[in-house]
């Protein structure tokens, strides 16, 4: 009887160093394969930053006052300074508003400690610009200037096969390089430079003050006309018409007026050539996209 009540005990504690031996060996297991996982998972990761830079331009010639901007020959000149002591490239597209040209991203290699410009003969292509059709079209949009990291290794330097192995601290992205943007307005070059004017001195009489033996108004006028140096002029029919077109005048209509000139002179204006600029400082987006 003792010899049975042994070979129970000894099977049971058999069963119980099983049991947990096992539970050991799967939690044991388990452990390896999340550690697995999610040393794979690390690999696979892919930690990625783009710096992006909006920046906008005007381009070509406005002839009339139809707008906001006043008429004039437009520019804008990009400039991106590259502040590190490495070569970076950029990659920048532009984008028209009526996006008729649509162009792919373009890239641009700076020099450590350089800067590189965009201006309207870059934004548009070299047959665009030889035609001189800028001259009398105006063109505005955004230019994208995008710099992009993946896990800190700057992705657009493998364009150019330079910088592969130089790390970006996440944190200086935005710090690589200054963009800024210059943007002129100039006076169209078909400009009339000389304005002519005729100024006249005339007086205004009506029949019917003649007739009632009326005192007639002999009030001195003047009136002044921008006038074609190149053309014949007539004062009188200068003063009538400015009268019958003219509502806020007190006298009456010239149709049946004597209107008497005392003295024409002609007098001539210059205006001086002019232009404006304009300066940004602009300053990045920082997107972050993190891919498993």
């Amino acid at each position: 009887m003792n010899y049975y009540r042994i070979s129970v005990i000894l099977v049971f504690i058999l069963l119980v160093y099983t049991t947990t031996l096992n539970i050991v060996l799967i939690t044991q297991v388990k452990d390896k394969i999340i550690s697995y996982v999610f040393a794979q998972s690390n690999i696979n990761k892919t930690n990625s930053q783009s710096a992006e830079y909006y920046v906008r331009f005007n381009c070509g010639a406005i002839d009339n006052d139809n707008g906001p901007l006043r008429p004039g020959k437009y520019d804008s000149d990009i400039t991106v300074f590259n502040r590190q002591s490495f070569p970076l490239t950029i990659i920048w597209k532009p984008i028209e508003i009526d996006q008729q040209n649509k162009e792919n991203f373009q890239v641009i290699n700076i020099q450590p400690q350089s800067i590189v410009n965009i201006n309207c003969a870059k934004i548009f292509s070299s047959s665009l610009m030889q035609n001189s059709l800028l001259n009398n079209k105006f063109i505005e949009g955004i230019v994208l200037i995008r710099i992009d990291t993946d896990n800190g290794q700057l992705t657009n330097n493998f364009l150019n096969n330079q910088g592969s192995s130089i790390i970006i601290d996440n944190q200086k992205l935005e710090n690589l390089v200054n963009v800024d943007v210059l943007h002129t307005v100039n006076t169209l070059s078909d400009l009339n430079k000389q304005a002519f004017f005729l100024k006249v001195d005339f007086t205004v009489s009506h029949q019917e003050e003649k007739a009632n033996h009326q005192k007639e108004n002999n009030d001195n006028l003047t009136a002044i006309f921008p006038v074609d140096p190149k053309s014949i002029i007539d004062p009188a029919k200068l003063v009538r018409d400015m009268l019958n077109n003219n509502s806020t005048t007190n006298y009456k209509s010239s149709e049946n007026a004597t209107i008497r000139i005392i003295n024409s002179q002609l007098l001539t204006n210059t205006f001086t050539d002019n232009h404006a600029l304009t300066f940004q400082k602009i300053l990045p987006l920082i997107s972050n996209n993190t891919i498993y």
